[in-house]
């Protein structure tokens, strides 16, 4: 199963090609070949699906969306303390 990833641009990896950094702190290239419009620019964030950045975020709603994948990090991890306490 492949997983859409929200990630941040760091700076240009060659004409069709950026180095990105992941909400996870992952550091990756992501090819441009599906991505319509002009390359992104550094401090852009973008949708990086299977290698491919397909889609680009405004920073509000990826601010917001880092906000809820926060949220849901944390909420995992309370869960999983409670079951090993159990």
């Amino acid at each position: 199963m492949c997983v859409s990833c929200l990630a941040h641009v760091l700076e240009s990896d060659g004409p069709k090609r950026v180095l990105v950094e992941h909400v996870n702190g992952l550091i990756t290239r992501a090819s441009l070949l599906a991505l319509d419009g002009p390359p992104p620019e550094p401090g852009e964030w973008v949708v990086v699906h299977s290698g491919y950045v397909i889609d680009r975020l405004d920073a509000a709603d990826a601010k917001r969306a880092v906000a809820e994948i926060r949220r849901g990090e944390r909420d995992l991890a309370h869960t999983l303390m409670e079951r090993a306490h159990r």
